[in-house]
């Protein structure tokens, strides 16, 4: 999806990209030179040679040990970039303190498998604002304007799969992330792949945000067969519902917290009937929803297509989704339930 150059490897390649008029050239060292050498005051961290910007020009070269060049073909632009370890450290500058060394070091390295790319396209985008690195994304669907009330989007994108426009996103504010996705959706059979990282060991957080009731229970399946913990969060009018089903703790914790019974005795195509769909969304679910969403959820297939959801809880559930998972990944207290974040209720006069 992008291509990372080396300034002296790779110096042909670039200067054909930059000189053939297609690809305008963004020097981030502009910016990312003056902050680091600020950073270093306090750290006492190498600054490239001299130690202050008035020593260093950006034009001349003499970053080239500290640089590379990552290439966005989608936005015909190539930007030169401090290296990983510097980049990361300029990224995640104003989150110390507030998140630990250690919790940074663990976020960082962490991989979350993310299956549904409405709600969980808030929850990547957080993660990664906060210094997540590592992403497996799956999602079937391409945008479309009934999306554009929730989803960071732009009119331009129409018709792209959700899960490049969610790499884009990831990709743009950090080239050194690794992200793989699947454009067909989470499927049964990817499963072992999906819950695992190319060198073989288990992902950290599964985040599940799917809309296909048979492939919630099969990845759920597959997640405590695995022993991983898995978080859900839902849209609840502006409000929004985290459940949290600690598989690495208990391997026998009922799936949906037992709210569905004995749904894994369903086979897909009894799944995915329309009437058992509805009787099972609503246990799964709940009836303490926002009054607003109960009315809603009465007009599905009446008056309107699908779920209603707002821009305002998909936002809300990227914070409470990112953040249950950097709890799980940095080793706090978050145990399996249900946990539900009501704006309403605590804005009411």
């Amino acid at each position: 999806m992008i291509e990372i150059l080396h300034p002296t490897h790779d110096r042909s390649h670039i200067d054909t990209l930059c000189t053939a008029g297609e690809y305008r050239l963004v020097d981030a060292w502009t910016t990312a030179l003056p902050e680091l050498t600020a950073l270093a005051a306090f750290t006492g961290e190498p600054v490239p040679e001299g130690g202050d910007p008035s020593d260093v020009d950006p034009d001349d070269g003499d970053l080239d040990e500290w640089s590379r060049y990552v290439v966005y073909p989608w936005r015909h632009t190539v930007v030169r970039t401090p290296v990983d370890p510097v980049f990361h450290r300029l990224r995640t500058a104003r989150n110390r303190f507030l998140i630990t060394d250690d919790e940074q070091a663990a976020w960082s390295t962490a991989r979350l498998a993310v299956a549904g790319l409405s709600v969980g396209a808030s929850v990547v985008g957080v993660a990664g604002l906060t210094g997540a690195r590592r992403f497996h994304l799956a999602d079937p669907d391409t945008l479309g304007p009934t999306n554009l009330n929730r989803l960071s989007g732009s009119v331009c994108d129409l018709g792209v799969e959700k899960t490049t426009l969610a790499a884009r996103r990831l990709l743009e504010a950090d080239p050194y992330a690794e992200v793989t996705t699947w454009a067909q959706g989470f499927e049964p059979a990817m499963a072992p792949e999906f819950l695992r990282s190319p060198d073989g060991r288990a992902v950290d957080v599964v985040i599940e945000e799917m809309d296909d009731l048979a492939m919630k229970v099969a990845l759920r399946v597959h997640t405590r067969r695995a022993g991983l913990p898995l978080i859900m969060v839902t849209d609840d009018g502006d409000n929004v519902i985290l459940d949290v089903e600690r598989y690495d703790v208990d391997p026998d914790y009922p799936l949906f917290h037992g709210s569905a019974g004995e749904i894994t005795d369903l086979d897909t195509a009894a799944l995915r009937d329309p009437a058992n769909r509805v009787r099972l969304a609503g246990a799964i679910v709940g009836d303490d929803v926002a009054p607003r969403l109960s009315q809603a959820l009465a007009e599905v297939g009446r008056t309107i297509p699908s779920w209603p959801q707002l821009g305002t809880a998909a936002s809300l559930a990227g914070v409470v989704g990112a953040f249950a998972a950097r709890t799980i990944v940095c080793g706090g207290e978050l145990s399996s339930g249900r946990y539900r974040f009501a704006v309403d209720g605590a804005l009411a006069a």
